[in-house]
């Protein structure tokens, strides 16, 4: 009887997280500006106290905090759009030169004995293929700010709460303090985690904008930006950021210095995630390396291209607040943690 028990508690969670995420993903065009208005209340707050912290009024350190973040936004949507379009009137042109190049390579593989056939199997090396890559990839960019002004309105008034709603959680708690600190411990490593990861994003995207003025390649600020923004998705956040710039690199530089760069951007990008990242993400944010891929394909799947930027942040939350508490998840939460090298 306790075995039947158990099976059907199993299949009504089972069913239930089905539904949950069935909702999620109904949701997600509504829910993807607020997840983002958290995440980056829980970014400029530390700033919005420390400001207030010195001694300025609450209403100045607001508006400072909320100007700075429109400022950037709006600079950053003008940027992204302005280079978009202006690369879009650069893709005849590429077309042109990738044909060329492609048809010298097959020119070569015939001679090496490579029949017709073979080279026809390559279909995804077909110019229009690679140009329709680049067109996907910043029409998913542009899509992925469509909602930038929701993002915007719901921050402002996102902000402006965020004292009042951390007084009354800590007073609404003040007879649970396990579940308040849960709730401090989640905002303080997410808040760490995604400012430590900005300004090293930042700054592995400036090396990488250097390394492709250097070698004089076309819209170098536009793939940092993109460097940038797909520095906070784990695992294949960086393989995106690369593909463009590599196409672009192969156009106008030849194989050999798109290959010579290539290998100088994966050596920046291994440098700062490998020996700077760890010494000050040294706790990292217990997850498993698995966890981690499986996180980015499963947020972006319910949300769309912005849970991939928010999957890790979504999946500490989950985990802390959702599994940890409760005995029947605990297992759940601790094999989703990366564990420890002794054990």
């Amino acid at each position: 009887m306790k075995t039947q028990s158990a099976i059907v508690s199993l299949l009504v969670s089972l069913a239930s997280v089905v539904l949950i995420v069935a909702g999620l993903k109904t949701m997600a065009s509504l829910l993807t500006p607020i997840l983002l208005s958290l995440f980056l209340v829980l970014v400029t707050y530390p700033i919005f106290a420390w400001l207030k912290g010195r001694g300025l009024p609450q209403w100045l350190a607001y508006m400072l905090v909320l100007l700075s973040v429109v400022a950037i936004g709006v600079s950053i949507v003008l940027f992204l759009v302005t280079s978009v379009n202006e690369l879009v009137t650069y893709l005849p042109a590429y077309g042109n030169q990738i044909e060329t190049q492609i048809n010298g390579l097959w020119q070569r593989l015939t001679e090496q004995g490579v029949t017709i056939d073979d080279i026809q199997a390559l279909s995804w090396l077909q110019p229009e293929q690679l140009i329709q890559f680049s067109l996907s990839l910043t029409t998913t960019v542009l899509g992925t700010l469509s909602n930038t002004g929701l993002t915007l309105l719901i921050f402002v008034y996102m902000l402006a709460t965020a004292p009042s709603f951390s007084t009354q959680l800590k007073k609404g708690l003040e007879n649970n303090p396990s579940a308040l600190q849960r709730f401090e411990e989640f905002a303080q490593s997410t808040s760490s985690y995604l400012m430590i990861k900005g300004w090293l994003g930042a700054l592995t995207a400036l090396v990488q904008m250097l390394l492709m003025g250097l070698l004089g390649l076309d819209f170098a600020v536009l793939w940092g930006v993109l460097s940038f923004a797909f520095n906070f998705i784990p695992n294949i956040g960086f393989y995106i950021a690369l593909a463009p710039p590599l196409l672009i690199a192969i156009i106008e530089l030849g194989w050999l210095k798109a290959l010579f760069f290539a290998v100088a951007y994966i050596v920046i990008n291994n440098f700062f995630d490998m020996v700077v990242a760890p010494r000050y993400l040294s706790k990292g944010l217990d997850l498993s390396i698995l966890v981690t891929f499986l996180a980015v394909i499963i947020w972006a799947w319910i949300l769309g291209p912005i849970g991939a930027f928010l999957a890790l942040p979504l999946t500490i939350m989950v985990k802390k607040l959702l599994l940890e508490p409760f005995s029947q998840t605990q297992l759940v939460a601790s094999l989703m943690g990366a564990g420890s090298e002794d054990s």
